[in-house]
């Protein structure tokens, strides 16, 4: 399902405009649920695992340096997004 898609079907959910044919919709609507669950997931900030001068992201261990990332302000893992908190 594309981003498009999982909008359009949230906003009908938010509208109740999605009755018209129960069986494909109920898919639809599970997997734009997931979307946007996963998408909120995302936005909660974590702490990186460290290990030295190299850091870990929380959710797919992507490796980085911390201290380029401190220096850039950069908020967001790089590899999938997750949002990252300093001390």
């Amino acid at each position: 399902m594309t981003e498009y898609l999982a909008e359009r079907t949230l906003a009908n959910m938010r509208f109740n405009l999605s009755i018209t044919r129960p069986g494909i919709n109920a898919v639809n609507e599970k997997t734009a649920l997931e979307m946007g669950v996963r998408a909120l997931e995302k936005q909660i900030s974590a702490q990186p695992v460290n290990d030295g001068a190299f850091g870990k992201c929380p959710d797919c261990g992507y490796e980085f340096n911390s201290e380029l990332l401190e220096e850039y302000n950069l908020k967001f893992c790089l590899n999938c997004g997750k949002k990252i908190q300093y001390c």
